[in-house]
């Protein structure tokens, strides 16, 4: 195993080590930029110094030129030129160039010298630059991003109805998308961690144990000492554990294993209501630390049902597309937190979101708030592509190994799972995630639920639990379901894919009713444990039937988020609660509640009830709030809050932690 991935273009040599942390220097910002319409980048050498690009327009990076009203729909080779100073911090330590994403291939230059290439538009990437870097004058960084696709590209292509005809079901926003940063250490420094956590449910403990990449880019033997610490809200954990001593050998990798046992009062369960995050905070000594965040948590499978912390769950959830009108791909926080906030509101905290990597934003938003991702790459299984596909899997399990949120990883979506092909596809990414992740289930999603074969000549025999995409009406999809159930009765079913498109309908009222009796049918069937809506937001494709407007219209919200009725429909369907009696009477609102014992069921935690009370016009005089204690599947509890003052209705909602889960309305006596 190696660390995340490098493309070398040469090695720093350092006079001395120190300790430090890194530092990460932005390159975001004002960029010159141009279309290169006739593909005469290369040829004419843009990437040369010398080469006059006084008249190439500005734009500002993370940019998606597809959203750039100078380059609409453009599909092509898009070039960003850039001038930078070298930072003072880079004398004597080691300078790395790292992209957090450019859509799809890129080639990046330094100073006119060819760093290197890079396909799939969804991975991080860096390069080693400190000998290239000038100290008299602005360096020049160049990087040519390509969005063409066709069936040997990731994100690739594939036969529509008419076989000489392409298609591609979301939208190539081509450009560099995410974050450009200098990432400057010691040239002694740890290249990557990785942290898993296993708890023991019984006795309250936890072993963590740690691996750690440390790179030496001297050239010379460096004999160093890995000292890892734990913290916990802003504090050390007392652990008193020696640190680990190696020698690494001259530019080379070294890989070192550390473990530490918590005891019960040093374990905090990371959950969906209790997202606790911890930090490992590791130093070396004469070189660079490294911190990197993780939670305790256990995943598992038994039997049909899925297990979070030991609890079994059963929960919805959305595919959410990273597609938005002001920043396609980008994903910037203010947008992920707006979503996922919304997402969470509604109950849809189960899912695997996108048919390729999700982006660190979203990733760190649900390790912080508390929601369950199945991350999947493109998954192509044609055999000319599987070397590129197996990198992208390798950069998308190494960044976020650590991360709680990530409970499984999809090995594909929607291929020919039935045949020999499929079938030896599945055993063989299987096997080769497993290597790089070991602690996490592993699955994928297919539509060959009517394809009658054996069991074992199906790809989903050899996984730990079974993801269907299935597209008919409510009790056709209850159909599938049991067809799924029969053939792997002790696999969790999870519903990958369902939904109802908004112009399929002449109104949003038929759509509402639709989920609701698509919830009606998972309810009936207990081996179902996630059911995930396509999707939560309108997306813009090239797939073939895209409406008028350039979107897919599948979603729970539109475009710009405006929320339709569909949205509420689920958000109330998927609180975990039911609300059994809401009354004013003798002076107080009595509330009786249910935990649901159907669909969804969630780990049990302390929630609150919080009640806004109304006058006569239904104005606000007070509100007031009382806790919900943890229940369990089908226990209630009856709430009784003394009223206002001159109150004659109220408005209730349920909060887990910092979100509404279901609402009820105003109630007069």
């Amino acid at each position: 195993m190696r660390p995340l991935f490098i493309c070398t273009a040469a090695l720093l040599l350092g006079p001395s080590l120190h300790a430090a942390d890194p530092a990460r220097i932005s390159l975001n910002g004002v960029w010159k930029f141009a279309a290169d319409y006739q593909d005469w980048g290369e040829r004419y050498q843009w990437f040369d110094p010398s080469y006059r690009d006084g008249v190439w327009d500005q734009v500002n990076v993370p940019h998606v030129w597809s959203l750039d009203p100078r380059f609409p729909a453009y599909v092509g080779a898009g070039w960003y030129r850039l001038r930078f100073n070298t930072p003072s911090s880079a004398a004597g330590n080691h300078v790395r160039l790292a992209f957090d994403a450019v859509f799809s291939r890129a080639r990046v230059w330094l100073n006119g010298k060819l760093l290197g290439d890079h396909d799939g538009g969804y991975t991080p990437f860096e390069f080693d630059i400190g000998p290239l870097l000038l100290q008299d004058q602005p360096n020049l960084l160049v990087v040519r991003a390509d969005n063409r696709w066709n069936e040997d590209t990731i994100p690739g292509a594939h036969p529509g109805p008419d076989p000489h005809m392409q298609v591609k079901a979301w939208w190539d926003d081509g450009g560099i998308v995410r974050d450009v940063q200098l990432i400057v250490s010691a040239p002694v420094y740890i290249a990557n961690q990785k942290i898993e956590a296993e708890p023991d449910l019984q006795a309250g403990t936890a072993v963590l144990r740690a691996r750690f990449w440390v790179r030496n880019t001297l050239d010379r033997d460096v004999t160093t000492a890995v000292k890892p610490e734990v913290w916990l809200d802003g504090k050390p954990l007392s652990l008193n554990l020696p640190p680990v001593r190696a020698t690494v050998k001259a530019s080379s990798v070294a890989e070192l294993i550390w473990s530490a046992k918590l005891d019960p009062s040093q374990v905090r369960l990371w959950g969906l209501d209790t997202p606790v995050l911890y930090e490992l905070r590791t130093a070396v000594e004469g070189g660079s630390s490294a911190t990197a965040t993780f939670g305790i948590r256990r995943f598992e499978v038994s039997g049909t049902r899925l297990l979070l912390n030991g609890q079994p769950l059963r929960l919805g959830g959305a595919n959410r597309v990273p597609s938005h009108a002001e920043w396609g791909q980008n994903d910037p926080p203010e947008g992920v937190a707006k979503d996922l906030s919304l997402m969470k509101e509604a109950g849809l905290v189960l899912a695997r979101m996108s048919h390729y990597p999700l982006s660190r934003a979203a990733i760190e938003w649900g390790n912080r708030n508390g929601m369950l991702f199945v991350e999947e790459a493109i998954g192509p299984t044609q055999p000319s592509l599987q070397d590129r596909n197996r990198r992208m899997y390798r950069e998308m399990i190494e960044r976020d190994w650590n991360s709680p949120s990530i409970v499984a990883w999809s090995i594909g979506n929607e291929f020919n799972s039935e045949t020999p092909e499929g079938v030896k596809y599945v055993q063989q990414m299987r096997d080769f995630v497993r290597s790089l992740d070991p602690t996490r289930l592993i699955t994928f999603a297919t539509n060959r639920v009517t394809v009658q074969v054996p069991p074992e000549q199906e790809g989903s025999y050899y996984v730990d639990f079974v993801s269907m995409n299935t597209y008919s009406d409510p009790e056709g999809n209850g159909r599938h379901m049991d067809i799924m159930h029969q053939r792997y009765p002790n696999k969790p079913l999870v519903v990958s894919e369902f939904g109802m498109r908004v112009n399929f309908v002449d109104d949003e009222t038929e759509r509402e009713e639709w989920f609701r009796k698509m919830v009606e049918e998972i309810r009936k069937r207990p081996f179902v444990s996630g059911a995930s809506v396509w999707t939560f937001n309108d997306y813009r494709s090239r797939y073939v039937g895209t409406s008028p407007n350039g979107y897919r219209e599948w979603g729970l919200v539109g475009p710009a988020r405006e929320v339709r009725g569909s949205y509420h429909v689920l958000r109330h369907e998927f609180s975990g609660y039911r609300i059994l009696e809401a009354q004013m009477k003798s002076g107080a609102v009595i509330v009786r509640v249910a935990a649901r014992d159907d669909f969804p069921v969630y780990p049990p935690a302390q929630a609150e009830l919080r009640i806004r009370m109304l006058d006569g016009q239904g104005r606000l005089l007070d509100t007031r709030a009382s806790t919900i204690r943890p229940l369990a599947a089908g226990e209630t509890q009856e709430l009784r809050i003394p009223a206002a003052p001159g109150a004659s209705g109220f408005r209730g909602e349920i909060r887990r932690g910092e979100f509404r889960t279901i609402t009820f309305g105003t109630v007069r006596p």
